[in-house]
């Protein structure tokens, strides 16, 4: 009995070993050429932590050879692991306050949840929380025209670059520094699209991408659907769902590796500094991810702290998918991500100051 038991521990171990190595292709290999391997990204932290048991499993047994098969999976995937899970964060130094730029971005929801209760049972209203949040620059995706120049008086940001679809829905950009040029990148006809922003800032100019990659739409039905399938918790009508959910989650995925492929082009062609905002709709683990992020750094590996995930509906979708990116030119700080309750996503913060 013991024998069998470490057999089907040793097949499982194998199994999820070999899921965590096909996780770190998906960031190399776009999903129109191997659409499947986007799925292994998506469960990246749930294969880790899976390994990280089995080495503990092994280490405690008699056939500690076998934690050499999760160990050798973990260690190429360290720069991996750096994006996902961050030990301590940075805060920015005294004497720098007056140099940094405070940025934040949210994808609002449409303003659905405009006023949310908080965890402590207080009431806020999400024109409040970027009022007391002070950013400098303010990137929103999932915007509505409907709260438009109430945001830019109660946040002294005057300066305000929008791209709105036929419903004025869309994405917007807020300044507290005079913007100097403007451009749509490109919009798929829904409220997902891209555009930059040139800012000028204390005798420079920053070009500020704010980006919403192609959404999967999934709803909270869905999602429980999604998670009662893997729990074995289904019967015929949940699977054909499951189904169309995968196959929507394919397409999705092959639409966003186009969409990354022209922002790309237009980041590398920037004459300026660039920071990059928005909800790119995939985890780090991502072809999407790393296509966008390029020689950019990641304000949440360079200043965060924990685990960080920005989505939240459901156990599956705890996901860190909207992003603060940069030039290397800039030095991050004091990165958060406020867990307020006023959209399907949290806002993420943070400090850039540029080197001298």
């Amino acid at each position: 009995m013991r024998k069998f038991l470490r057999i089907i521990f040793l097949v499982l171990n194998l199994a999820v070993a070999t899921g965590l190595l096909l996780s770190y292709l998906c960031c190399r290999i776009g999903p129109e050429k191997v659409w499947w391997l986007g799925f292994f990204g998506l469960a990246y932290f749930y294969l880790l932590v899976s390994n990280l048991a089995f080495i503990v499993i092994w280490v405690f047994g008699k056939k500690k050879k076998y934690l050499l098969i999760s160990l050798l999976a973990v260690l190429p995937g360290w720069g991996v692991t750096e994006r996902n899970i961050r030990l301590w964060g940075k805060e920015l130094p005294e004497g720098l306050q007056s140099k940094s730029i405070d940025m934040l971005s949210f994808n609002v929801h449409m303003f659905r949840q405009k006023n949310g209760t908080q965890r402590n049972g207080d009431s806020l209203h999400i024109v409040d929380f970027f009022a007391d949040a002070k950013p400098d620059i303010l990137c929103l995706q999932e915007f509505a025209a409907d709260l438009q120049n109430e945001i830019g008086q109660r946040t002294d940001m005057p300066y305000l670059h929008t791209e709105l679809s036929h419903r004025m829905y869309g994405i917007a950009t807020y300044s507290r520094f005079p913007i100097v040029a403007k451009k749509r990148i490109y919009s798929d006809g829904s409220i997902n699209m891209c555009m930059y922003t040139d800012v000028a800032i204390r005798n420079d100019t920053l070009r500020v991408f704010n980006i919403h990659l192609k959404s999967i739409g999934f709803s909270i039905r869905q999602w429980d659907l999604l998670e009662n399938a893997i729990r074995m918790e289904y019967d015929t009508t949940t699977m054909t769902t499951v189904r169309d959910i995968i196959r929507r989650m394919a397409t999705t995925a092959v639409n966003r590796s186009a969409q990354v492929e022209i922002i790309r082009q237009y980041i590398r062609r920037s004459p300026y500094p660039v920071i990059i905002c928005g909800d790119f709709n995939d985890p780090p683990v991502s072809y999407s991810y790393r296509t966008v992020r390029g020689n950019c750094k990641d304000a949440f590996v360079e200043a965060g702290c924990g685990i960080s995930a920005t989505y939240n509906i459901g156990q599956l979708s705890r996901q860190r998918i909207d992003y603060i990116l940069h030039s290397p030119v800039f030095d991050a700080y004091s990165y958060q991500c406020p867990r307020v309750n006023l959209s399907d996503h949290y806002p993420v913060m943070c400090k850039l100051v540029k080197k001298e």
